[in-house]
């Protein structure tokens, strides 16, 4: 068969595909940061398009009961009045962010005052001056710390340290409105990057979500169109960095989209609940460390994912057993549950993860009408691993394109150590970009005409 040209560019750069999915519940505010995620403008300059926003005078508020990733958050209509770090405590002034300027000067904020992005409430958008002072404060942050903040209606909410990241200035995804957090960002770092921490909603005091029945590690439970499996969890300590008396408790699970529309890992509620009662957020250094790492990406019906979750809790867990609580989206009211012992086995790494996949060339037929991908694919692991048509996909947009002929045909079973070289052929994608997919392994081709 004649080949043409390849393709003007295929990255075999893993990539997520993200889906900004939120509920009416968070509408509000999902207009509302609008004017926050102009938060990393590269304007660090003082500008006349930005302005303060006087402070609410204090009376009675009305109750908001939000639903967020550790259930129902209850918030206030009003603004901030003070946030408390360690031993330091701010006063917070809201601010208008406008056309992606702070409207900060440098100097005006010192040790004692912070700026809050108004109508920032699922997840508090707080700036503090890039002091010496401030910048070690945020970097001493472990996830023992937890960090209070007070509205002007006296109401006072808690959240808990969960990771910090140097981003550059026009990175705006740690911005979104969609969990009910903190996020606090130094203002005035000179450079292309600048400090963010994020910080995790402190549940306290809440009633436990409802679920028909507790399942066991290794069944499988159906919960809003997410089929959800617990492999296992296991208590983990020693753990270099965290404050003596914590560990990680890591849970390793699988998930396959099984209703007609498209899961976004991202949306994940999940929480950690001990025999005492005790619930806990998820933490992202705590899953990052785990087998498998955080869940991400869209989900299309029948595509599956294995993930870890891990949480910060005392290397003394209560009782014998922990109960970890899944929903694919906020909101849901009858989440899985599934019963896991404290002291869980070691993970056993699922053989499909540890097959490797690589694109060496990717051309048009020569009619035009099909794509040609050619590359090989490895089995690591100790056992045989087979292929199947579910397992390959070529997605462009939204839309998936068909597979027309492998060489050689599927199925392909690796054995323990095998490589396989493979010619695969789609229906051609449309111009743009596209992402080929094979098992954990994902490709993204560019620059389609």
């Amino acid at each position: 068969m004649s080949q043409s040209s390849p393709l003007s560019g295929v990255a075999s750069q893993r990539r997520l595909i993200l889906v900004g999915v939120a509920g009416g519940l968070i509408f509000l505010s999902l207009v509302c940061v609008a004017l926050g995620i102009t938060l990393l403008s590269r304007s660090r300059s003082p500008s006349a398009s930005g302005r303060v926003t006087p402070g609410p005078t204090q009376g009675p508020s009305v109750p908001v009961i939000l639903s967020g990733s550790s259930g129902s958050v209850p918030l206030t209509v009003t603004a901030p009045s003070t946030l408390e770090i360690k031993d330091r405590k701010f006063e917070v002034i809201p601010v208008e962010v406008a056309k992606g300027v702070w409207p900060y000067q440098r100097g005006t904020l010192g040790d004692a005052k912070a700026v809050w992005v108004f109508g920032t409430l699922i997840n508090y958008v707080i700036g503090l001056e890039a002091n010496p002072d401030n910048t070690a404060l945020l970097q001493d942050l472990t996830e023992a710390d937890v960090i209070r903040l007070t509205t002007y209606s006296g109401r006072a909410v808690s959240f808990r340290y969960s990771g910090r990241q140097w981003v550059t200035v026009d990175k705006t995804d740690v911005f979104r409105q969609i969990r009910p957090g903190m996020t606090l960002v130094l203002l005035g770092e000179k450079g292309n990057d600048r400090l963010v921490v994020s910080a995790s909603y402190v549940v306290e005091g809440e009633a436990t979500p409802v679920a028909s029945a507790i399942a066991k590690a290794g069944t499988v439970a159906d919960v809003s169109g997410a089929r959800v499996r617990a492999i296992n969890g296991r208590l983990v300590k020693n753990v270099a960095g965290l404050p003596a008396g914590n560990a990680y408790y890591q849970v390793d699970f699988s998930v396959t989209a099984a209703g007609q529309g498209a899961l976004d890992a991202s949306l994940f509620q999940m929480e950690l609940m001990d025999a005492s009662g005790q619930r806990y957020a998820l933490s992202v250094p705590a899953s990052q460390a785990g087998s498998y790492g955080l869940p991400g990406g869209q989900l299309l019906p029948g595509i599956s994912l294995t993930a870890t979750a891990g949480f910060v809790v005392p290397d003394t867990l209560p009782g014998a057993n922990v109960i970890w609580i899944f929903s694919p989206r906020a909101g849901d009211s009858s989440p899985a549950r599934f019963q896991l012992l404290v002291a869980g086995p070691a993970p056993t790494p699922d053989p499909r993860s540890l097959v490797v996949a690589q694109v060496t060339s990717a051309r048009y037929s020569s009619d035009t009408a099909e794509i040609i991908l050619s590359g090989g694919v490895g089995n690591t692991s100790k056992e045989a691993v087979t292929i199947s048509l579910s397992d390959i996909s070529l997605q462009a947009g939204s839309s998936l394109m068909q597979l027309t002929v492998t060489e050689p045909p599927l199925p392909w079973v690796l054995q323990p150590g095998q490589n396989l070289a493979f010619t695969i052929r789609f229906t051609r994608p449309p111009a743009g970009t596209a992402i080929f997919r094979m098992l954990q392994s994902s490709f993204e081709l560019s620059g389609l005409q």
